[in-house]
């Protein structure tokens, strides 16, 4: 796809899309066509970090040689739509200049430091935000198993939701061990 954008430079804006939607459709798909199994036998949630990390590796392996060859290398002089242009990045320059004046000061603005040094201060602060909210909630999920195990009730009251979180937080070091079947006496 990144390949072809040397002959339609549309292209990965058209892929990008297409990945888009399929990616939406798939995922409201699942959200209502799936039924999560009650017993999780295993929590996809540990590997995310391997997963992640491995992604972003293969992310790094592919962009930068494509990268590297768009910034460093001359096109071809006698074929190929960039024949005329010291660079592949040229193309870019030239359209932003050929562009209205609101057009060449909308670019020139989100490419300033004055637009991008705050955007990145407010994703970190977003990406902290939400770390925080992710411990709080664990937080609050082992309190409520300890005030369940102290009032000596049944986890089947809780929401299905919290069962694989739960099952996962039983078997860390330290959890509290708590009776999951129904007692009799407390219906």
């Amino acid at each position: 796809m990144w390949l072809g954008f040397f002959f339609c430079p549309a292209l990965p804006a058209f892929q990008v899309i297409i990945l888009f939607t399929t990616f939406f459709v798939k995922k409201y798909s699942l959200m209502f066509n799936l039924e999560p199994q009650k017993d999780a036998l295993f929590r996809a949630s540990r590997t995310t970090v391997v997963s992640t990390v491995t992604f972003l590796v293969v992310l790094g392996g592919s962009v930068f040689p494509v990268g590297y060859a768009v910034s460093r290398f001359r096109p071809s002089e006698d074929c190929g739509p960039f024949r005329a242009k010291a660079t592949f990045l040229s193309v870019i320059s030239e359209a932003v200049d050929a562009s209205s004046t609101g057009g060449k000061e909308f670019v020139y603005y989100i490419s300033s430091s004055g637009f991008l040094v705050p955007l990145l201060m407010v994703l970190i602060t977003l990406l902290f935000i939400s770390f925080a909210v992710i411990v709080a909630k664990k937080k609050l999920l082992r309190l409520t198993i300890a005030h369940l195990d102290a009032e000596g009730l049944s986890l089947i009251n809780l929401d299905e939701s919290t069962v694989p979180l739960l099952a996962e937080l039983r078997h860390q070091p330290g959890a509290v061990q708590v009776e999951t079947t129904l007692n009799c006496s407390t219906v």
